[in-house]
């Protein structure tokens, strides 16, 4: 499954959370995108990548707090979040091996990002690499690393010390919210997003240890993580699709040539599932324009160009035939 389609919509209740307590209503926005409040329960249930940056932007856009992301912490993340991945975590034997678990694991919650570790005599570094279709921006990254921190302090207690902090985005206004939070001053413009943590706390045993679970949870994650590298052929051909939008015109001898078949092979399966092509290409351009139109960071060309159009024009009438409206009427509709 490619890092661009999937994230586990249980996790998506951090930034729902973060939304009541400023006092908005996060059911219409949630159902702007497609998602419905019982859907944040549904163990089964994953939305395309791009909904979660979507609903961060949003509500920055809303709330307009500063720091907003750190307002994701202890009030707002509960372990059912991450699935069984979040038990495996409560259950490791030390943060180290909770760390470890999260970087093998993680995409079992999301693929839009990897989580990498380091550690040398001192300290052990957590660091977020983000992709080029899934870049860092303030609250993301104010959101996840937070998260961490009350993931790290729920195993550990509220007394673990935050070594160093360091974000990609340049320092914003109230910075004194990033000592209130981790109880240290951040370095940013950094070459990444990363947390630090003292080698002796990570290596020390944790009372909430349980190997035996622990095991079974990572059994179970095991399992799952198969069933979704071992998707349709549907899901493969929307992937490969989203991936090469921004390249240009995207064609059927592009994708099957990345999916290693010829293009009367992928015909052929797809006929099997009982779709074609052209039809999987203008509903995933047409999902995503209206997420893209919702979200309202990107002007009509820069959509045109995130879509693989070579003119807003050729956008604008192609959005007209997929919904019957204009993107700039379907925008007035959203007010």
């Amino acid at each position: 499954m490619s890092a661009l389609d999937h994230f586990y919509v249980p996790t998506l209740n951090t930034v729902w959370n973060v939304m009541v307590k400023f006092d908005v209503d996060p059911r219409p926005i949630f159902e702007n995108f497609g998602l419905q409040e019982q859907d944040l329960q549904d163990s089964n249930k994953r939305c395309h990548a791009y909904i979660e940056i979507a609903l961060w932007h949003h509500a920055q856009n809303i709330i307009k707090e500063p720091c907003l992301g750190l307002s994701a912490g202890s009030d707002t993340w509960h372990p059912s979040q991450m699935g069984t991945l979040g038990y495996a975590w409560l259950a490791s034997s030390t943060l180290e091996r909770a760390f470890h678990r999260l970087s093998r694991f993680h995409h079992i919650v999301t693929n839009a990002y990897e989580i990498e570790t380091r550690k040398n005599n001192e300290l052990y570094t957590v660091s977020i690499q983000y992709s080029r279709h899934n870049p860092a921006f303030q609250a993301r990254s104010e959101s996840i690393m937070a998260t961490l921190l009350c993931m790290s302090r729920m195993n550990f207690g509220l007394a673990l010390p935050v070594q160093s902090l360091s974000f990609i985005h340049t320092e914003p206004e109230a910075v004194e919210k990033y000592h209130e939070v981790f109880g240290c001053h951040p370095v940013f413009a950094a070459a990444e997003d990363s947390i630090s943590f003292a080698l002796e706390d990570v290596t020390r045993r944790l009372p909430t240890a349980n190997h035996l679970f622990a095991e079974m949870m990572d059994q179970s994650i095991i399992q799952t993580l198969d069933k979704l590298q071992s998707d349709n052929i549907v899901a493969q051909v929307k992937s490969a699709i989203i991936e090469h939008l921004s390249c240009g015109k995207v064609t059927e001898d592009d994708i099957a040539g990345q999916l290693n078949m010829s293009k009367r092979k992928l015909q052929l399966k797809l006929a099997e599932e009982g779709v074609r092509f052209k039809g999987l290409l203008d509903d995933i351009r047409a999902n995503m324009a209206r997420i893209y139109l919702k979200d309202q960071q990107h002007c009509l060309s820069e959509i045109a160009f995130l879509l693989g159009f070579s003119e807003v024009s050729s956008f604008s009438r192609a959005f007209k035939r997929w919904t019957g409206v204009s993107p700039g009427q379907y925008q007035k509709g959203l007010e």
